[in-house]
């Protein structure tokens, strides 16, 4: 997990420049992929080969579930959401930036992926309070909210007045007054969060989500 969270800053940052100078854009996203690859494999087999336990607490708590199943809805909405015309993507286009109205999703954050990502995984901890989850999750919210903030120095820097601006026109930590403004995300985001809940069922051998209270389903 360190190694993952340590190669995504470096390559994302430090290394960037130097990579690039050397092995060209293209070259440089495959070996960022293969390398990010590479030890997300490594961390699922070791994930399955530390022990499952011992638990904090048990998961089989209606409230808990009931928690899991509203907050991890929130989280796959803003995943969805944030396919959708974000600037903050990979080779996305920045000119004109300053002077686009922030809409949707990005009038609850502007970093919809990195937040859907750290809220899923802070809500893994609390359904299954192991130390293999805790190590793994933890890494994941770290590289989400120090990624975030670094992706935003990194535009603000390579854009200038255009990501600057964007920045002082969304916030950056999620705003739920405007949570309404995901509009039809919210239905989107159905089929995507039975079928997360389904992996998340299968790989921690938890039952959570629809499984927990439809347990019966056969598949």
């Amino acid at each position: 997990m360190a190694a993952f969270v340590g190669t995504h800053f470096l390559l994302s940052h430090a290394l960037r420049r130097p990579a690039i100078d050397r092995f060209g854009l293209a070259g440089f996203r495959a070996v960022y992929s293969a390398v990010s690859l590479v030890l997300l494999l490594v961390i699922f087999v070791g994930y399955h080969k530390t022990p499952s336990g011992p638990m904090l607490w048990s998961s089989d708590n209606l409230a808990l579930q009931i928690g899991f199943a509203v907050v991890g809805y929130f989280a796959v909405a803003l995943f969805v959401a944030s396919l959708f015309a974000n600037p903050g993507l990979v080779g996305s286009n920045l000119n004109g930036l300053s002077t686009r109205a922030p809409d949707g999703v990005y009038l609850v954050t502007r970093h919809p992926m990195m937040f859907a990502i750290a809220i899923w995984c802070v809500i893994q901890v609390a359904l299954v309070p192991s130390a293999r989850n805790a190590i793994s999750c933890a890494g994941f919210v770290l590289l989400a909210l120090v990624g975030a903030r670094m992706q935003d120095r990194k535009n603000a820097a390579l854009s200038g007045r255009e990501w600057t601006l964007w920045m002082a026109r969304t916030p950056f930590w999620p705003n739920l007054r405007h949570i309404g403004a995901l509009g039809t995300i919210w239905l989107l985001a159905a089929i995507p969060w039975v079928l997360v809940s389904w992996l998340e069922t299968r790989v921690t051998y938890q039952p959570v989500g629809l499984w927990y209270f439809v347990p019966d389903l056969p598949f």
